[in-house]
């Protein structure tokens, strides 16, 4: 039987992560086992938001210690993240985001959010060629905005393998062994592998993974689909990744283009990651109301990921009562990337050092039997 300190289940940007921070506390024992290919789940399938504008105050602290690490990304792994901070410029039109967005307002400069309430006139000002005339008000924080998400994958893989970390693809764990109330080993098709720690960071699949292991974890993969447009005439200058909260329709601009998605109500929760080219005319119509510039823009491409949705849109994040050695780190409900770098973090610090700089037991899959769930409402 092989043998490996950690096991993590799961070769995305949140697996990496874990594997990074372990490997600077110096544990260099882990083999990082992904189903498919690094990253071909939900990392390399997104649109590469991160901001500080959410509604919970764990969320608040999940991007306050993750943005700062994307920004120093490159002095300190050495691979360029494409950081734009051209902001998250939320547009409220409905009385029920007007209520949640004015608490999160509070919420947001008692945690030192450097966000403010924008009215129509300065919707215009931060964004010109925007239609704005419905908005009630809106809400902007310059310290968000996208990277991408290969550029952190790749970093955190290369650097991660220079400290003896192991990568394998092609290689799903099919069997999670128990013994005396612990982890014990994990089968492969390939393989068994004997170890104390095993890390569930298989995003979409992380319910199966925790299934193997007798676990229950309300993980379900649901469908989103986002699609690049040609160059457009009179957007060739930075924008705001702009959300439109009562349709989450939102958009931002890409390699001269503009990326766009938006949920689709239809979508049932599956492993189906087609395009739904159908989907596309619901996407342009909002398009054209929202950014009248694109009238003339020709989409030339589009794919689907998964969000890793649970019931309160928060992740799970911890260790698993009654299973010893058993630590999950899934289920960020489309925020994965942006909390990969804090998240990553304290999982090492939890299996290195026992406790975490950063409190995270409000994510603990237990709040569930206790019914302590606490939604995130500013999901896209």
């Amino acid at each position: 039987m092989d043998r490996a300190q950690i096991v993590i289940v799961g070769g995305g940007i949140v697996g990496a992560s874990i594997a990074y921070h372990l490997a600077t506390k110096g544990v260099r024992d882990v083999v990082v086992l992904e189903r498919d290919t690094l990253g071909s789940g939900s990392t390399t399938r997104n649109a590469g938001g991160i901001r500080l504008q959410f509604s919970t105050e764990v969320n608040v602290r999940l991007s306050q210690r993750s943005i700062p690490m994307i920004e120093r990304f490159s002095d300190e792994i050495g691979v360029d993240p494409d950081l734009h901070q051209v902001g998250y410029l939320f547009l409220i039109t409905t009385d029920a985001d007007a209520a949640v967005f004015e608490r999160s307002l509070a919420l947001w400069e008692r945690l030192g959010v450097p966000a403010r309430r924008l009215d129509r006139e300065g919707v215009r000002a931060v964004f010109p060629e925007l239609r704005a005339d419905d908005v009630r008000f809106a809400t902007f924080c310059q310290k968000d905005g996208y990277c991408d998400p290969t550029s952190l994958l790749n970093g955190y893989v290369g650097r991660a393998r220079t400290h003896g970390v192991t990568f394998v693809e092609a290689e799903p764990v099919v069997a999670i062994a128990r013994e005396g109330g612990r982890v014990a080993s994990v089968r492969t098709p390939k393989r068994d592998i004997a170890c104390e720690v095993v890390v569930d960071a298989a995003g979409p699949w992380a319910a199966q993974v925790g299934a193997l292991a007798g676990v229950s974890i309300p993980i379900t993969p649901l469908r989103r689909q986002i699609f690049v447009t040609d160059p457009v005439a009179g957007l060739d200058h930075d924008f705001p990744l702009t959300v439109e909260m009562a349709t989450s329709f939102y958009f931002h601009r890409e390699s001269g283009g503009v990326l766009m998605g938006m949920a689709d109500p239809a979508d049932k929760p599956g492993f189906d990651d087609s395009v739904n080219w159908g989907f596309l005319p619901t996407i342009v119509e909002r398009a054209l109301d929202r950014l009248p510039r694109l009238e003339k823009a020709n989409v030339k491409t589009g794919w689907a990921g998964f969000y890793e949705d649970t019931p309160d849109k928060h992740p799970v994040l911890g260790r698993v009562e009654g299973l010893d050695g058993f630590v999950c780190a899934a289920g960020f409900s489309g925020h994965g990337l942006m909390h990969a770098p804090a998240a990553g973090e304290a999982i090492a610090e939890l299996i290195v050092d026992g406790r975490t700089t950063l409190d995270i037991s409000p994510l603990a899959l237990s709040r569930y039997a206790r019914g302590q769930l606490v939604t995130e409402h500013n999901v896209i």
